[in-house]
């Protein structure tokens, strides 16, 4: 890996370290993403395949983590009678 690159995940973890949990496990899921997207960039530069739609495909999972994390139904506890 070359030293930009290293340099390029080094900031952006530090970034990902700012970003709010908005939920349980959101900062996990952004930084699993990260691991995702600059996974498809690499196979990008060496097959020419379709990146953005890959990428955008990851980020729509993340934000319906998010989504349903924040609705979860709730349940309500029963009282013996």
């Amino acid at each position: 890996m070359a030293y930009n690159d290293k340099k390029v995940i080094k900031v952006l973890l530090e970034e990902l370290k700012k970003v709010p949990e908005r939920c349980p496990g959101y900062k996990k899921e952004f930084v699993h993403l990260l691991g995702e997207v600059l996974q498809a960039e690499r196979g990008h530069r060496i097959t020419r395949t379709t990146v953005v739609k890959q990428i955008t495909d990851k980020v729509n999972t993340v934000g319906m983590f998010l989504y349903r994390s924040r609705h979860k139904p709730q349940t309500t506890k029963r009282k013996n009678s």
